[in-house]
């Protein structure tokens, strides 16, 4: 892999840049920014900064990963999956329906290329042992499952102000639906394709916010189990906590380190290994296997799948009663 392009370079972009750059030292990158400003990881890895999509597109590209805010994710796509360029793009895909729609039909006739979504808890092993499990038929018949997530926004990102951040303007790609997108795919992967019934949103904290902050949603498949998600940016101790159950047998998962089987004489531990738990590794682990093309990978429309889902999520919601 010789010549990389980083669109964006915020948490997630430096996060894939050193990632990348520790296993493929000699690459060759190039940033696209609004803004033509420095930044010490481009001076590290003495990467050229372009501020224009067309200027950089003179140049052929192994691989361009996609990590701008998502509401900005359109700028560039189109452009990008009409080359025929290898791509990652970070989650959620895009923010609105149309956006969507579009991106599907631009797919269907687009050169070949190895377009990956960036949902890196498919990469997260705990996760992978409790979809074995699921698809395995262990449980039985799975008839319920709920995905939370939580978290309080201003502790997330602590080097910026939340209210400056897009997570808290709506009309930037932010909201709770949007930026905790993961358990939508995951109920995804899980169970395959879901359909939302009913959704509630809104802005219900103190938080000084453009964006709901709270979440909750009832979705489910033509045979499958009934799927709750509810998600926050409230919770003053950061959670994510997934249940699953079935007529055989039941699973608890959960971020704080453990994945248990429920069964009719109680508890037993599947693994609370810490690497089954590392949510860094992902990352890596996402880029070992998309520069093998690994078969387990998730394509952009998939990614999209569970990006309309989010979507659908917050227009649903928006009419429910806020503060």
């Amino acid at each position: 892999m010789d010549r990389i392009l980083i669109v964006g370079l915020g948490s997630i972009g430096q996060r894939h840049m050193r990632n990348l750059a520790r296993r493929h030292p000699d690459a060759e990158f190039t940033v696209l920014r609004h803004r033509a400003g420095s930044h010490p990881l481009i001076k590290e890895l003495n990467a050229t900064v372009e501020t224009s999509l067309d200027d950089v597109l003179q140049t052929e590209f192994d691989l361009a990963v996609v990590s701008s805010p998502s509401a900005n994710h359109m700028d560039v796509l189109p452009k990008l999956i009409a080359r025929g360029i290898d791509l990652l793009v970070e989650k959620p895909i895009v923010t609105s329906l149309q956006d969507c729609d579009t991106l599907i039909a631009l797919l269907a006739t687009a050169p070949k290329a190895t377009r990956v979504s960036g949902f890196n808890f498919r990469h997260l092993p705990s996760l992978k042992q409790a979809k074995e499990k699921i698809a395995s038929g262990a449980l039985g018949n799975i008839v319920r499952a709920s995905f939370s997530a939580g978290l309080w926004l201003p502790d997330w990102r602590p080097q910026q102000d939340y209210r400056e951040g897009y997570s808290a303007d709506a009309s930037r790609g932010g909201g709770v639906e949007m930026d905790l997108v993961h358990e939508l795919d995951v109920a995804r992967w899980f169970f395959g394709d879901i359909n939302l019934t009913y959704a509630m949103g809104g802005h219900l904290s103190s938080l000084d916010m453009k964006a709901h902050d709270t979440s909750a949603m009832l979705l489910r498949g033509d045979q499958g189990p009934f799927v709750h998600v509810s998600l926050d940016f409230v919770s003053r101790t950061r959670m994510r906590h997934y249940e699953v159950i079935g007529d055989k047998g039941g699973l608890v998962w959960s971020l704080d380190g453990f994945l248990h089987a429920l069964t009719p004489t109680g508890r037993t531990i599947i693994t609370d290994k810490s690497d089954d738990f590392d949510v860094p590794q992902t990352y890596v682990s996402m880029i070992d296997d998309l520069v093998q093309n690994a078969p387990s990978l998730q394509s952009l429309e998939d990614g999209i799948a569970s990006s309309r889902l989010a979507i659908m999520a917050r227009d649903f919601g928006s009419h429910a009663p806020s503060t």
